[in-house]
């Protein structure tokens, strides 16, 4: 039984060394056998990119294209960027799409964030190869209506809306949009300093934003004085803005001063940090002081104060005595509800300690608890003193809540003793896991890091660790639950033993197809499904979904998938029989197989879930 294990291990190492190849062939047949791959590769992507002009929705093109667009350039630049060309005017129509669906609607947000957002997920995608084309396409793709939101908020005396409490979407479609192109201006100045600056200040013409630091950042290393001078225009901006009218720009500024004031930042490095100079810090200072005394009590206005005391009281002490005045009347005059906010705030402060929200909870209503035991299961999950960590489990009055709690814990011990690379001490310690999805997550969590060690006795470790979590789940689902267990055996197998991995994932691909359809059905009934919409499949450039499509969810699995084996994957792909879920499902297949997973020594993800791939 033993030797079997063995020669069943040593078969499967055999064939992870090189999914796609074997490990006997010459460095040049390696090479060949790669060349090729990346042919199928590329003629993948060039049917999706087929199959997009039988797509419906513009922004589901847009998409294809993005995707495809990214993955080519490695390959062919000038193709790529035909695709990204093609995003443009795909956009264009979407924001058409748009327009139109607002109209014929009664939600009042309807299209707001579908189609705004689908801009926000395919720019970047373009900026990291070509910043400058991405700046272009941003601000040809930007709707009418934004663009004049945009020149009106840039106003000096028009006040933003929005806040904590009273959320805009117009100000927060304005905040992105200027996030957008100070990211894009952070890019473009890693090759070009002098116009990253331009960039920056066409953009502080339309508000005030924590993304210009990254910039700051990128150019202190290019030119110091360069550096110090754009900071002069962003205090210039903060000073010169009404930030009582302006609460967006009022925390961006409170965010440059704590991080001008923070004790934590990196001294004597071998790269130029930049750093706000005392005059800049000061002037911050100053008009945030000047502000705060002449707002109104909210709520939001305390929480800023509250935020920024600290650094205030270190910069400009002889205004402390006020503004402490100004925030006592503030929390005096809050009314109960918001005072119930404040209460959240503290649950979940990181300096909130297990102790003071255990000895809260008396004061605490349903609600408030709930709350209250998620922040304090996690906060106790990073405690390493166990006898400290099981005395305040103990003090738990709420039965499932104090068993979620331990459960966490012992979660997190097991994480821990992985990445400190005890996994035989790990491996005991999923033995008192009492949930099963747990239990297999950490299983072939554990599976994969052993496996990653490449030795023969690591291998037949990984091999039962995987046939021990396989024990576990039910091979033939009966619900949602069961379906994702399954899905965290086949990412585990997709590692260590890809035939394993489809021989359980084959049977899955009809359940997906009878999934999506139904899917697909049901969203005809719900005008507000953000899942589809004339029929269609909505795609994202990162596969998320707020109506957890199960397609959706195992985007990391396929991934895998379509490294360990890129034709099978390829084969199984052409089983999805809608066109929308099929070119979706080659795009995603095309990702996995190309891209690199990130190397970092602490991203072993031994709880489960997602496998990482560098985008």
């Amino acid at each position: 039984m033993k030797a079997a294990l063995f020669f069943t291990a040593l078969a499967i190492f055999c064939f992870s060394v090189s999914a796609q190849t074997s490990p006997t062939e010459s460095k040049t047949e390696k090479e060949k056998t790669q060349k090729e791959l990346e042919k199928r590769v590329l003629e993948m992507l060039d049917q999706a990119v087929g199959d997009a002009a039988t797509l419906k929705l513009a922004r589901n093109r847009a998409v294809v294209y993005a995707i495809a667009g990214d993955l080519y350039w490695k390959f062919d630049e000038k193709r790529a960027r035909e695709f990204f060309r093609n995003c443009e005017s795909e956009i264009l129509a979407a924001n058409v799409e748009a327009e139109k669906e607002k109209k014929e609607t009664e939600d009042l947000y309807a299209g707001v964030f579908e189609y705004g957002n689908i801009r926000n997920e395919i720019l970047p995608l373009i900026a990291k190869h070509d910043a400058d084309l991405a700046l272009q396409i941003l601000t040809s793709t930007r709707p009418a209506k934004l663009a004049e939101a945009m020149l009106k908020a840039a106003q000096p005396n028009t006040k933003q809306e929005g806040g904590y409490l009273n959320f805009s979407p117009e100000q927060n479609r304005i905040q992105q949009e200027i996030a957008l192109e100070q990211q894009f201006a952070v890019l473009a100045a890693e090759q070009s300093p002098d116009k990253a600056i331009k960039l920056l200040k066409d953009s502080l013409s339309k508000g005030i934003s924590w993304n210009v630091m990254p910039l700051l950042q990128k150019i202190n290393k290019k030119d110091e004085k360069k550096a110090s001078a754009l900071a002069d225009d962003v205090v210039k901006k903060i000073v010169e803005t009404d930030l009582t009218k302006k609460r967006e720009d009022l925390n961006a500024a409170v965010q440059f001063l704590l991080f001008a004031t923070n004790p934590n930042q990196p001294k004597n490095t071998k790269e130029k940090t930049f750093q706000f100079n005392e005059t800049q810090v000061k002037d911050i200072a100053n008009k945030i002081a000047a502000t705060f005394m002449q707002l109104n009590n909210t709520l939001e206005m305390m929480m800023a104060i509250s935020r920024a005391m600290p650094a205030l009281e270190k910069i400009v002490p002889e205004k402390t005595p006020l503004l402490k005045q100004k925030q006592a009347e503030m929390t005096k005059n809050l009314p109960p509800e918001v005072k119930r906010f404040e209460q959240q705030q503290k649950i979940w402060n990181q300096n909130s300690t297990p102790e003071e929200i255990l000895a809260d909870l008396p004061k605490l209503n349903e609600f408030e608890k709930a709350s209250a035991y998620m922040s304090l299961s996690n906060k106790i999950a990073q405690i390493e003193d166990e006898a400290r960590a099981k005395k305040l489990i103990e003090q738990i009055p709420d039965e499932k809540a104090r068993n979620q709690a331990n459960e966490q814990y012992e979660s997190a011990k097991i994480s821990r003793a992985a990445n400190e690379g005890k996994l035989d001490d790990a491996k005991k310690l999923i033995k008192n896991l009492s949930q099963k999805k747990t239990q297999i997550q950490k299983l072939v969590g554990l599976a994969i890091q052993f496996h990653k060690k490449n030795t023969e006795k690591d291998i037949e470790t990984a091999v039962s660790l995987m046939k021990d979590a396989k024990s576990l789940a039910n091979e033939y689902p009966e619900d949602e639950n069961e379906l994702n267990d399954l899905m965290e055996i086949v990412r585990g197998y997709a590692i260590i033993d890809a035939p394993e991995a489809f021989r359980i994932f084959e049977p899955i691909v009809d359940q997906l197809n009878d999934f999506v359809q139904a899917s697909a059905i049901l969203s005809k009934y719900n005008k507000r499904s953000q899942t589809f919409k004339k029929g269609e499949l909505l795609m994202k450039v990162r596969g998320f979904s707020w109506d957890g499509l199960l397609l959706f969810r195992y985007i990391s699995q396929i991934q895998l998938l379509g490294k360990a084996d890129l034709d099978k994957m390829s084969s199984l792909s052409d089983r999805f029989q809608r066109t929308d879920a099929r070119t979706i499902v080659k795009l995603f297949i095309a990702q996995g197989f190309l891209k690199e997973e990130k190397k970092d020594e602490n991203n072993e993800n031994i709880g489960g879930g997602v496998y990482y791939f560098e985008y």
